[in-house]
């Protein structure tokens, strides 16, 4: 279900009070995006509801003078995120985002851009709010999630709440985003910024039929109302005022609708503070509007933020604003109070802003405890001067500040050693060229532990419903609700793993060695017994669950009659007739599908995780699926194939297989225990199904086979097929893919008797002088050679000729020119060699009994093809050994 609602009289504070009414799942995430941020406030009323549900709550607000004193904040910190953003002007969005397992609230007001009291309660305030449940999406979350993702680009912030927006937004995006279509009640709206150009450009070019205003400030100048005018050209202009609560000048109003024959003055009635901003057009009709944060300024509508990050306070302001556009609206500016010409403006109610309110000189945007550091970042410092950092131990107190250190003036960032509580207070100070003292706004001491989703043990990422498995064989409905829950709950525990989120000590199914507990919280009890087999009791922390196939316990007691019976039914289901199956024929296709996206998916993922360790330890987002996600996808694929999901004469399943081999081999890598048992039994009966249709040695070697067969063999060899009795199932369909744990034994045991293919290669490269690793399916030789060309083909040529077909299919390589570096790739099949020298892509034709190394030792012969039609010749030559060509060209680049 997915609503919006413009310019709905609620705020924040209503939308928690439906989320605690309506919604069942906890909330995971609460946003607030202001002006001035009243904190006391803040933690009076919506904090501790949102923490209450569950949430981490984070608020980040402009850099400018708090509202508030210092010693009345008492949780920011350490209960809560808090930060500040700078950018060239003043930053404004006014936004909440409330967001769970599978709903979604967001909030974006046109008011003053302040969650205080009057802007969330009493002020006349409109908020255009989008609501989301049961996993469903709506166009302007995708349009939220990308502006988050670039907001730290545009506006000065600290590095950990930069990680925390793209985390939000990573999660706007698995959560929501790739939900399927569904129908949207309440008007078309879209998400309206000005990161990257001025929001003017987002209104439509003139003429239209009429154009209305307002806005609590209209810049004195009335250059923007000039603008506006110039790019709609409209008809009419009302522009809105409440002579005592809106800031004009009559002058810059009266020169930019000079002449308009049609331009009037709306006197607004004052009895409640107005702070809607509003621009509004009809053409026909129709009406159209853009509500959010900015004022009818040059600064707010027609300037773009730029790139601030660590910007001073010269040049014309451009402020950070959020808006929306919606169409098909009422009119929103009220048809009361009276009308006057423009000429008959009187009066200027304000100062200039602009003139007055000049960006803060001196921005700390936040410290963090760094383990036995205070990490302290500025956005904003005189030039040339150096800070000093001072931190108080009474909450901001006069006479409680004590000096940590200095940050230098070439610097941005500094580090100090000093040991305190979370959510102390934290300052910073300088005097500049001129003499004169400058303080900043204080941060507060950030700890992430004690700001982490409240009981994380209680709200860790788990499948937002429980799943059977014949409902996601059959319902299509169900198995799509699947597919996009186990990639969110795997990207989940990814991102709680790089950011440190969950609760300490509470490991999460992303981990290596979850508990079976926690593999059950996370899945429930039945998925998680299809991912774990008989080895779900043998993990710690869970009492013995039944089997998939056992029958309830009953009062009855079994005669021979029931024994034979069942007898007959094994009989009946082991010999099933043609056509016939589990699976009905309109669940079939689907099925097929949507196991082949989860796989290509987790084989993807698995080579992205291989590219990015480069030696190192590897980051948290490109982590391969967690063991459990991974055998759990592996176990229903094996369920599928039992069930006849494939057709006899359809080989498609291979591809599938082979993809999951590729993901149960990653995360194989950090897996023990139980975990590892059940990989390695479940990579046996996935290898010994590849195994019913081809070779996997020797000259008649069938290139997928041989491929699993080199990958897993050594996994195949440690297999027990016990620990996978659940997965050797009977056939369901004539002609489905099954294996035995006969089947498994025998592969097992061969596994454990044939030479290793890897250990022989290695040994075959050391015996010609040469030494290589293994990476994404290509020999990088170690070291720098003079001819790098010939290294290659010499090293093709040992590899291709290692004894029994221990290495059928194409053979890559690539070496490295001495001094420059310049590589050399070489891709052999007989007869076909790839060469790319540098970006240079050639083919060569070599037939026996002429190999690389007698061809290539003293030059090259002339190629029978270059460029594209080489790369196409190598994508020819890995799609016929069914390799995947993504994961090699993503190597080769790095």
């Amino acid at each position: 279900m997915t609503t919006a609602v413009h310019t709905g009289f609620a705020s924040p504070l209503s939308l928690l009070g439906d989320w605690e009414k309506q919604v069942e799942g906890p909330l995971r995430e609460f946003l607030v995006l202001g002006h001035t941020i009243d904190l006391p406030f803040l933690e009076a009323v919506p904090v501790p509801r949102a923490r209450a549900l569950g949430a981490r709550v984070a608020i980040l607000g402009d850099a400018g003078p708090a509202p508030h004193e210092t010693a009345d904040v008492q949780l920011a910190g350490r209960g809560y995120l808090h930060g500040v953003a700078a950018c060239h002007g003043a930053f404004r969005p006014e936004l909440a985002l409330l967001l769970g397992d599978d709903a979604c609230r967001v909030a974006i007001g046109s008011g003053s851009g302040a969650p205080t009291r009057s802007g969330w309660d009493t002020d006349d305030e409109p908020w255009t709010i989008v609501t989301t449940d049961d996993g469903a999406s709506h166009p302007l979350l995708a349009d939220l999630a990308d502006w988050l993702e670039a907001l730290p680009d545009a506006v000065a912030m600290t590095p950990w709440w930069a990680d925390h927006l793209r985390h939000l937004a990573e999660l706007l995006t698995v959560l929501h985003c790739e939900a399927p279509p569904t129908a949207t009640a309440g008007p078309d709206v879209e998400l309206a910024h000005n990161l990257r150009e001025p929001l003017i450009t987002r209104l439509p070019e003139g003429p239209v039929d009429e154009l209305r205003l307002y806005a609590p400030f209209v810049g004195p100048s009335g250059e923007l109302l000039r603008l506006l005018r110039e790019r709609l050209s409209p008809g009419e202009i009302t522009l809105g005022v409440q002579p005592r609560r809106t800031g004009y000048d009559f002058a810059g109003v009266r020169e930019a609708l000079d002449g308009h024959p049609a331009a009037r003055v709306r006197e607004l009635t004052e009895n409640r503070g107005r702070q809607g901003r509003l621009v509004e057009w009809r053409v026909g009709d129709t009406w159209h509007a853009l509500t959010g944060s900015p004022d009818l300024t040059r600064a707010a509508l027609a300037r773009a933020v730029g790139d601030a990050t660590g910007g001073t306070v010269e040049g014309a302001a451009r402020n950070c604003e959020l808006a929306v556009i919606a169409h098909g609206t009422t009119p929103l500016l009220p048809d009361e109070g009276p009308v006057r010409p423009v000429p008959e403006l009187t009066g200027s109610t304000v100062a200039p802003r602009d003139a007055t309110e000049a960006p803060p000189a001196l921005v700390l945007l936040g410290v963090r405890a760094h383990g036995l550091l205070l990490e302290a970042v500025l956005g904003r410092r005189p030039v040339g001067a150096e800070v000093t950092v001072e931190i108080s131990t009474d909450g901001g107190a006069p006479g409680s500040w004590h000096p940590l250190g200095t940050i230098p003036a070439d610097r941005n960032t500094g580090a100090f050693r000093w040991t305190v509580a979370p959510g102390a207070a934290v300052r910073a100070s300088c005097r500049p060229a001129d003499g004169t003292y400058v303080e900043s706004a204080a941060a507060f001491l950030y700890d992430a532990e004690g700001c982490a989703p409240r009981g994380a043990a209680d709200t860790a990422p788990r499948l937002s419903g429980g799943y059977a498995v014949d409902d996601l064989f059959r319902d299509p409905a169900a198995a799509r609700r699947f597919e996009q829950d186990i990639a969110r709950l795997r990207e989940l525990v990814v991102t709680d793993a790089a950011t440190g989120t969950g609760a300490p000590g509470a490991p999460v199914p992303g981990t290596a060695s979850p508990t079976m507990a926690e593999c059950v919280r996370a899945l429930g009890p039945e998925l998680t017994e299809v991912a774990y087999g008989p080895l779900a009791t043998d993990l710690p922390g869970l009492p013995r669950i039944p089997a998939q196939r056992r029958r309830q316990h009953s009062e009855h007691v079994p005669t021979d009659a029931d024994a034979a019976a069942e007898a007959e039914d094994d009989t009946e289901e082991a010999a099933p007739e043609a056509g016939e199956g589990p699976l009905p024929e309109s669940a079939r296709e689907q099925a097929r599908a949507w196991m082949a996206r989860l796989a290509r998916r987790l084989a993807t993922e698995a080579a992205q995780a291989s590219e990015a360790t480069g030696g190192a330890e590897r980051p948290a987002a490109v982590r391969p699926w967690s063991p459990p996600t991974t055998l759990l996808v592996t176990a229903l694929h094996l369920q599928l194939l039992a069930a006849g999901a494939w057709d006899e004469d359809d080989y498609g399943w291979r591809a599938v297989t082979a993809d999951l081999l590729r993901a149960l081999d990653a995360a194989d890598e950090a897996a023990s225990g139980p975990h590892r048992q059940r990989i390695d039994a479940v990579t046996a009966v996935c290898v010994s199904l590849l195994g019913l249709h081809g070779e996997f040695e020797g000259p008649e070697a069938e290139p997928v086979a041989a491929a699993a067969w080199r990958t897993a063999r050594a996994a195949v060899a440690r297999a027990e097929p016990e620990d996978a009795a659940d997965l050797c199932l009977p056939a369901g369909r004539r002609g489905a893919p099954v294996a035995t744990e006969a089947d498994v034994e025998a592969l097992a045991k061969r596994a454990r008797a044939v030479p290793d293919p890897m250990a022989e290669a290695h040994r075959a490269l050391a015996a010609a002088h040469l030494a290589a690793r293994h990476e994404s399916g290509v020999w990088e030789l170690t070291g720098e050679f003079s001819n790098p060309q010939a290294a290659c083909a010499k090293a093709v040529t040992v590899l291709a000729g290692l004894p029994d077909g221990l290495w059928p299919g194409p053979v890559l390589v690539r070496a490295h020119a001495r001094g420059t570096g310049v590589p050399c790739f070489m891709a052999w099949s007989s007869p076909l060699l790839v060469r790319r020298r540098g970006r240079a892509w050639s083919s060569f034709r070599i037939l026996a009994p002429a190999t690389p190394l007698a061809t290539f030792q003293n030059g090259a012969p002339r190629p029978t093809a270059q460029g594209a039609r080489s790369e196409r010749d190598l994508g020819d030559l890995l799609a016929a050994a069914g390799l995947d060509p993504v994961p090699l060209f993503v190597h080769l680049q790095s």
